[in-house]
């Protein structure tokens, strides 16, 4: 816990399972909120995931308006958890982060706190119809990502540079998490 951060903050996470936002949740000291497709609030498992603080979002919507709802938690001191590869992976190989990351940062001036969730693949990936009854999960958070460090650069640039940041960011969590996990992660 060494890296996670007071007051509102965007925790950028891979996504692999349905089960990732549940282990963000109890890894984090307070509340988050999630988004998730707007598809998923039609049944009973629409108001179970609305009670702890998911928003549903039209997936083929323009991204301004996904990203005007998490600019506005933001700005209420809120953490958010967004999947910024935009969907679940089919693998459990981190897929290309979308260019909006940097855009987000950009206008909440939040930090990026980059995390990596190992292990739910394993038990729940894309491809398994049902979970396994047991298995080994673990979230490490990264060391922030501030938009002081990019406001000398164009902001068009900086928000590519974001992205690359939070994959290189990702990346090395796993390779770290992957490696025996010592001292404190990167």
């Amino acid at each position: 816990m060494e890296h996670y951060v007071s007051g509102s903050a965007i925790i950028a996470a891979n996504h692999v399972s349905f089960l990732d936002p549940p282990c963000i949740a109890i890894s984090c000291p307070g509340e988050v909120h999630f988004l998730a497709r707007h598809t998923l609030f039609k049944s009973y498992f629409g108001k179970l995931i609305a009670a702890v603080n998911a928003h549903p979002v039209q997936k083929d919507t323009a991204n301004l308006r996904v990203i005007k709802e998490i600019c506005g938690l933001l700005k209420k001191g809120s953490k958010v958890v967004v999947f910024p590869e935009g969907t679940r992976a089919r693998s459990n190989t981190l897929q290309e982060i979308k260019p909006g990351m940097g855009l987000i940062l950009s206008k909440s001036e939040s930090a990026i706190l980059p995390t990596y969730i190992h292990g739910t693949f394993d038990i729940w990936g894309r491809n398994h119809k049902f979970p396994k009854l047991w298995g080994k999960t673990a979230v490490v958070f990264g060391s922030p990502i501030r938009w002081a460090d990019y406001v000398d650069i164009e902001r068009k640039e900086a928000q590519e540079l974001v992205a690359i940041r939070l994959t290189q960011s990702l990346k090395t969590l796993r390779e770290w998490y992957e490696s025996g996990a010592e001292g404190n992660p990167p």
